[in-house]
């Protein structure tokens, strides 16, 4: 039997771990990275010349975030140009090279399509030759399944983030409380090497331990709306007792939304743009969990900016403590009209 969704009691515990200073990582998140990396290259942020690595520019939430860097240059009068990852580890791997070699650019700002691939470059060719990176959205070296300061990797400037495994934890752990009886479930993500993605699939480990419940399906997309159509349509087609579906993106989720069609089906989603605040308000989706992509990006460009002016730097940007949220991350239909989307 499905349950309507509620905020579960664990979620609002992690909820409550997200707002907390330092929680589950014993660092502060009042640490600088001051100490940890090169000198500033300039000392007027208006010297700056950035190169914006988007992890590429196909949907809302990436072109949100580019919109929003080019006002941020703009007001700190710093020159940007915008890299297109095109959803593909090794095209941006080879433009960070290109523009290091370029010698054009004294700072990185940089959301990876894999973190690990580019992490000698960011962490120690960058900074060779006085380069400062700051890094949002997905962590780097290894550091997409850490908590709190330890996604942030020594060499860079900052780590910007509001999509860390806890987070993702209680997401799962919210769909494991509102269903007692157990549930069915599909799972449609982003790219495998994607640090969401990553994260994604170690949080739904925890279904694995959970009384009656059991993930019949499992597909990566490249985060647009007719890959998750597709996906979503065959996982109905082959399982047709399924119960949930949760999508790791809210352009996925249209997707997901017109295959399952009058199915009774009930759909998670992760990204909180406009569409799915409408969709939690009206019933269509059980609940939407926050994705800030002007926000994230305001806040990695005006780190290297701040830094470059002399200020402290947090290691580690928490946006689950954004103003921008209502103190929490996760939108329900008892809270939605508290949310305002960025895209």
């Amino acid at each position: 039997m499905k349950t309507r969704h509620t905020l579960g009691v664990a979620a609002l515990a992690v909820t409550a771990c997200l707002t907390a200073t330092a929680c589950s990582t014993g660092v502060s998140d009042s640490a600088t990275a001051s100490d940890k990396i090169i000198d500033a290259p300039v000392s007027d942020p208006a010297d700056l010349k950035i190169a914006y690595f988007s992890a590429g520019t196909s949907n809302s939430y990436l072109q949100a975030s580019i919109d929003e860097a080019k006002k941020v240059a703009d007001e700190i009068g710093a020159d940007l140009d915008v890299f297109d990852g095109e959803f593909n580890a090794q095209t941006q791997f080879d433009q960070m090279q290109q523009a290091l070699t370029s010698g054009k650019y004294n700072a990185f700002v940089v959301e990876p399509n894999d973190g690990n691939l580019v992490c000698d470059i960011l962490t120690h060719d960058a900074p060779d030759e006085d380069v400062l990176v700051s890094v949002f959205n997905l962590p780097i070296c290894g550091r997409a399944t850490k908590l709190g300061e330890d996604t942030y990797q020594p060499g860079t400037v900052t780590y910007v983030g509001g999509q860390t495994l806890d987070v993702y934890q209680a997401w799962v752990q919210d769909v494991i409380d509102a269903h007692p009886d157990g549930a069915k479930i599909g799972l449609i993500s982003g790219p495998d090497l994607n640090a969401n993605t990553i994260c994604f699939l170690e949080a739904a480990k925890a279904f694995d331990d959970a009384d009656g419940f059991e993930v019949v399906a499992q597909q990566a997309t490249d985060y647009t709306t007719p890959k998750a159509f597709d996906a979503a349509q065959t996982m109905v087609q082959a399982n047709p007792d399924m119960d949930i579906i949760m999508s790791n993106f809210s352009g996925m989720t249209r997707g997901v939304v017109e295959a399952v069609e009058s199915k009774d089906i009930e759909i998670y989603d992760f990204g909180g743009d406009e569409w799915a605040l409408g969709q939690v308000e009206s019933g269509g989706l059980a609940s939407s969990v926050m994705m800030l992509p002007r926000q994230e990006t305001r806040e990695a460009i005006e780190a290297v900016a701040d830094y470059v002016d002399g200020k402290d730097v947090a290691a580690f940007i928490n946006l689950t403590k954004s103003d921008e949220l209502p103190g929490t991350p996760f939108a329900t239909a008892d809270n939605v009209g508290d949310f305002t989307a960025e895209y």
